[in-house]
This record gives C-alpha cells, structure tokens and sequence, in this order.
C-alpha cells in the first residue's frame, strides 16, 4: 500500500508531502497513483456542511395604527399646556354669539297719527309738543298744579283711581288708566254715554321734552257693560252708563300710542311722584298725564246745579298736592 497521506479535505489541493510521496513511489515501481481533486460535487456539498447557517429573516410588522398617538401624546399634552395658559392670560379671542332679539311687538308706534287697535288714534304727530291737549282743558283747570278739592257745589269731578304698565305673556304691555267720576253736593245721578258722546276719551303725557305719548278717540270700558256682558244681557252701543257716587271705567293706551324711543313701562314709572320713606310725596312725577273728555250729561248736570255746561269737559291729572315741610 501506499503510504501517501490521504488529502485533508475533498475541497484541499495536495500538499508538497503527498507529491514527494507520490514521485518517490511512482519512481520506486507503480505507485497508487496520483491524488485526486475532490470533485465539483464533493466541494459543494462540503461547503453546505461547514456553512453556518443563515438566520431567517424575521417578517417586518406593520405599524399600527395607534402607534404615532402614542408616539406623540408627551407633545400634545404640553401643546394643550401652552393653549390653556393662553387662554387664562387672554392672548386667544373667544368668539362669543349674540343671544337672538326677542320677538317683541313693538315698543312704541311711528312719529305720526295712526289708528290703535281696540279704537281710537294716536297722536304720533304731536310728538314733542309741550302743552298739546286733545280737548281744551276745562275753565280753571291746569296741567302743572293739582286740582283744587272738590266743593260741594263743584258739580260733576274725574280723577284717576290708578294707572300703570300691564304686560301680557307675548311680551307685549299696554298703559292701564283707571277712571273715577264722583258728584258732589248732589244726589242727581250721572249718566254717560258709553262712547261719551261719540268722541271717547283722550290722553296725553308729556315729559320734560314734550309729549311723549298720546291719543283720542279711545274707547272706555265700564264695568257695568262688563258685567251685563259677562251675564249674557243685551247692551246697546248707544246705551248709557251711571258713573254717579264713584263710579268709573277703565282706558288701555297701546304700545302704539307712544312716541319713537319710549316704551310703555319706562313711561308708566315715570308718572309716579317721588315719595319719602313714609311715603309723603316729595315732588311732581317726571311725567304729567292728561286724561279728558266731553259729555253732553256733564254740562246738563252743571246746568241743573246752576254752574256753566263747560262744553262738558272733564279732565284729570296725575299730579296731587306735595308734602309740606
């Protein structure tokens, strides 16, 4: 046999010792022949061997949709900080809505003469004026002192039990006037047509700057037709009403009735006098209210007291005598 060292590995060349091996057998008679190269097919397989093996790939995992909030929540926490503060220090408008106008009727009626619902006219024309009265005030009456009281042969007297603002659930008001009609020195009664003579009842108030409200033609309402009406009994247009030992009706001023600028509640404040703590008048009201009106049964009742008819005015006002000192 030969004594030529086998090769190291199928992928190795031979070395210097296995040729000198190798002629020094082939010169001493027929050695085993020349070493052999490891084959194409013995390489390949030997590299597989000693190759290490590759790790696999891992798959690379998609992110998840969640994944950048997280990521970034530590600045929008501090971005939140920032707007807060800058916000408490004023630096960002708020934009704020205005609330919507109310749907109101109107607080007052146009700069001239149009007619009231319920009757009646207004005296939007007149606005401004100072000292404009439907119906002349009656001899010796006045808007700027309080009437004198009544003597027992002073005949036929109007006076004014209340007035003030009324609102309804729309929003809107009207100025309420209540009415007094008293006789003194006499027992003869007093009977009005309910139309007072077909003329109604006229009002003005005035401020410091003229009228600031006004009308005529206004219808009264009676408590005795009022009455009869909530009975069920006929009442005629032309019928009269007995306003003898107190008795009286009741006028509605519109909203319509006042000047541009003035509402009916502002308006009806103001035709209240200023009073103490005990409630003794102080001064006049701002406002002065005027109510008139004309009846053929007022001058026939002053005829039969033996006093001028007046052209059967009657008038009344708000003032009432100041507190003395």
């Amino acid at each position: 046999m030969s004594s030529l060292p086998p090769a190291q590995g199928p992928d190795e060349s031979p070395s210097d010792e296995q040729w000198e091996a190798f002629l020094r057998d082939a010169m001493e008679g027929g050695g085993a022949g020349a070493p052999k190269e490891a084959s194409a097919r013995d390489r390949l397989a030997a590299a597989r061997r000693v190759r290490r093996p590759r790790r696999p790939r891992q798959p690379r995992r998609p992110r998840s949709a969640t994944a950048w909030p997280a990521a970034a929540a530590p600045w929008i926490a501090v971005a939140a900080v920032v707007v807060f503060g800058a916000f408490q220090l004023g630096l960002i408008p708020v934009p704020r809505s205005s609330p919507p106008a109310p749907a109101a009727g109107p607080a007052s009626g146009p700069a001239e003469a149009v007619s009231l619902p319920g009757g009646g006219t207004s005296d939007g024309d007149r606005c401004g004026t100072k000292g404009y009265h439907h119906f002349p005030l009656p001899a010796g009456a006045t808007d700027v002192e309080p009437p004198a009281p009544a003597s027992p042969a002073s005949g036929p007297q109007l006076s004014l039990s209340h007035y003030g603002y009324a609102a309804d659930p729309d929003g809107e008001g009207d100025i309420v006037i209540g009415l007094r009609f008293t006789t003194p020195g006499t027992k003869k009664p007093l009977q009005v047509s309910r139309a007072l003579g077909g003329e109604g009842a006229a009002v003005e108030i005035e401020g410091p700057d003229g009228l600031v409200a006004g009308a005529h033609g206004l219808p009264v309402i009676w408590p005795s037709a009022a009455r009869a009406s909530a009975s069920g009994a006929p009442a005629a247009s032309g019928a009269s009403v007995d306003v003898s030992d107190g008795g009286g009706g009741e006028i509605v001023v519109p909203a319509e009735a006042l000047c541009p600028g003035h509402d009916g509640d502002s308006v009806a404040r103001s035709l209240v006098p200023p009073a103490d703590s005990t409630g003794a008048v102080t001064g006049p009201p701002p406002y002065r209210l005027v109510v008139s009106l004309r009846d053929p049964a007022v001058g026939t009742l002053r005829t039969a007291l033996g006093l001028p008819a007046g052209g059967g005015l009657l008038s009344a006002v708000n003032l009432v005598p100041v507190a003395r000192s």
